[in-house]
């Protein structure tokens, strides 16, 4: 059984002291990690492939660093911010958050494996709007050192992902992006919980970006709000909808310069539903509708998988 959802539950020992992971680790695979301890010492991004193997749960759990044996998975592997900034940007925080993480990069995963005639090992990767690095770092087994990359407009999240040691190329990118700052074109780019905060200029313009950034016939993969997610969100209010209704939602955030999505100006980050039919009517000419996945994880974030035209 996967080890993060047993789990997730359980994340907190006694008055609030975050629960250490060892004997589950050490029961069940201790052999196999002690083998990957020893190889990984000294060693450097090469070291990530040797958790290509492992159940991606298990690999959730090891990037969670909540356990104290193998000192140098712990070494090799990216530090997490505290909890409090995981929950601001998140919404919640270490296991829990793994967990969720999980979830979609196995379907990531999953859906690349199936629609792409490259192999990750021999991608180049994009992760649109990073954020801490919180999914960049598990694509960093998969990808070879050097092709994976992230980008975001918030320069002080990414000053956490280079503090924690993401194992990643970073450039700040534009709240509006004309293009991307990366020359050499990618095979998949992926974006969560991005669009699901966009004004339709921005999202268009960020589609733009993208179908730029990509190789033709290269996989991106974002995650959208269902119409369920009007009420959820205090900011959205429920409107009618007919079924198959091509509707694109938003609600801006308080233009705050205190706010990390604001670059002066219009506010272009706050609360995002875009329906289905927007996306097939909408999105066409750049890109091809392939997949449409629920996560059980996390049901306000719907994955779609597309083909750049």
């Amino acid at each position: 059984m996967r080890i993060a959802r047993r789990l997730r539950a359980r994340a907190t020992g006694g008055a609030g002291v975050p629960q250490r992971y060892d004997s589950w680790l050490e029961a069940f695979h201790d052999d196999r990690l002690q083998a990957i301890d020893a190889a990984c010492a000294g060693g450097g991004p090469d070291r990530f492939a040797l958790f290509r193997d492992l159940d991606a749960d298990l690999w959730a759990l090891l990037l969670a660093k909540e356990y104290d044996a193998y000192p140098n998975i712990r070494a090799l592997l990216p530090d997490l911010p505290e909890p409090s900034l995981q929950e601001l940007w998140n919404g919640a925080s270490g296991l829990t958050l793994a967990a969720m993480g999980a979830s979609f990069y196995r379907r990531l995963r999953e859906r690349f494996a199936e629609r792409s005639a490259v192999a990750l090992a021999d991608a180049r990767v994009l992760d649109f709007g990073c954020g801490w690095g919180r999914l960049t770092r598990f694509l960093a087994r998969d990808v070879a050192p050097g092709a994976l990359c992230g980008c975001d407009p918030a320069q002080m999240i990414l000053d956490v992902c280079e503090q924690t040691g993401v194992p990643a190329v970073l450039r700040r990118s534009d709240f509006v992006p004309e293009r991307l700052p990366f020359e050499e074109p990618f095979d998949l780019a992926f974006a969560f919980s991005v669009f699901t905060h966009l004004s339709e200029p921005a999202h268009e313009a960020s589609l733009r970006a993208l179908h730029a950034a990509l190789r033709p016939g290269a996989l991106l993969v974002v995650t959208v709000r269902p119409p369920a997610y009007m009420h959820v969100s205090p900011l959205l209010r429920p409107v009618p909808m007919a079924p198959g209704e091509a509707r694109y939602l938003f609600v801006p955030h308080a233009a705050d310069d205190s706010h990390p999505q604001y670059g002066g100006g219009q506010m272009t980050y706050g609360e995002t539903i875009v329906t289905l039919p927007y996306i097939r009517e909408r999105w066409a000419p750049l890109f091809e509708l392939l997949d449409v996945d629920l996560l059980l994880d996390d049901l306000h974030q719907v994955m779609v998988t597309l083909r750049r035209r």
